[in-house]
Order: C-alpha cells, then sequence, then structure tokens
C-alpha cells in the first residue's frame, strides 16, 4: 500500500501531463482531481486517464446549461491502486450535442452513453447502443432538457391537467 505522500508525488506528474497535452484546466481535492478540456479533447484525456491507471469508469453524465446554450458532458473514473478519482467535464452546443464514444477503452460506457442520448439527446460517435432504454415513446424533447414540461407532456398523453394552486 501507498503512503499518502506517495498520493501527492503521483498526482502532480498527472496534472502536469494533463495540463500540457490537453490544455486541461485542473484542480484536486483530497483524492480527487477535477478536469475540464475543450469537446476535441475529451476522447485522448480519457485514453491517457486510463494509461495512467484509471482503468474503472464510474459514470457518464451530463448537465443542461441551456442559458449558455450547451451541454456539460462529464465522466468519472477510479483508479484503485493509487485511491484516486477523477472527473472530467467538456461542454458540446446543445443544438449539436456529439461527442465521441468512451465504449472502446471501457464497455460499460455504452449504457451510461445510451441514457445520455435518450434523456438529453446527446449523440455519441461509435457507440451502437443508442436506443430506447428507459422510454417506450419517447417524447419529442428528451426529458432531461430544460425546456422539457411534464405537466404539458402528460397533459398531451394521458389527458390528465394539474390543479392551479
Amino acid at each position: 500500500m501507498k503512503s499518502r505522500s506517495a498520493k501527492y508525488v503521483v498526482r502532480k506528474p498527472l496534472l502536469e501531463g494533463l495540463k500540457t497535452r490537453f490544455q486541461a484546466e485542473e484542480r484536486s481535492e483530497g483524492n480527487i482531481l477535477y478536469v475540464r478540456v475543450k469537446s476535441e479533447n475529451y476522447l485522448e484525456t480519457a485514453k491517457y486517464l486510463k494509461e495512467q491507471g484509471f482503468r474503472r469508469l464510474i459514470t457518464i453524465s451530463a448537465v443542461d446549461w441551456i442559458d449558455k446554450g450547451v451541454y456539460e458532458v462529464y465522466f468519472l473514473v477510479y483508479n484503485s491502486e493509487d485511491n484516486l478519482y477523477a472527473k472530467v467535464a467538456t461542454e458540446t452546443p446543445r443544438d449539436a450535442a456529439t461527442l465521441p464514444s468512451l465504449s472502446t477503452l471501457w464497455e460499460n460506457a455504452e449504457l451510461h452513453e445510451r441514457e445520455a442520448w435518450e434523456m438529453f439527446g446527446i449523440t455519441f460517435d461509435g457507440n451502437n447502443m443508442l436506443k430506447p432504454l428507459f422510454l417506450e415513446d419517447p417524447p419529442r424533447i428528451p426529458p432531461f432538457r430544460k425546456e422539457f414540461d411534464w405537466r404539458e407532456e402528460v397533459k398531451k398523453e394521458y389527458g390528465l391537467t394539474w390543479p392551479e394552486y
């Protein structure tokens, strides 16, 4: 088992690599690295982290920043040898939300990307599983987008209305 100080020795070259190779913005808190990259560096950053021992993909998800006109797409990975987590975020335009799939690196990425595709409408190039997962009859607007009005959807689909308060 590595000592606590060894973790900081491992982290510094990792951070320097992220900055120099991918022009990443980064910060760390405890054993968590927060990394922000341009969308064109998303896949290469993931490959680099996997090479650095981040072998476990925990999740891929998104945040809809409607006022900025972008989605923030992020993935969270874990390096068990160093007990280190990394959250990598990027932005993609809401009107053309496309990123490369991470499924060539981590097989479980397919399912996480499938959910983000269905709920936000984000396409992951290279993921062949992009088909409905939860929704039998998907609404016109993906349900996790900020402009989705679930009350209107329920009214349209089921004829139910909500009381005025």
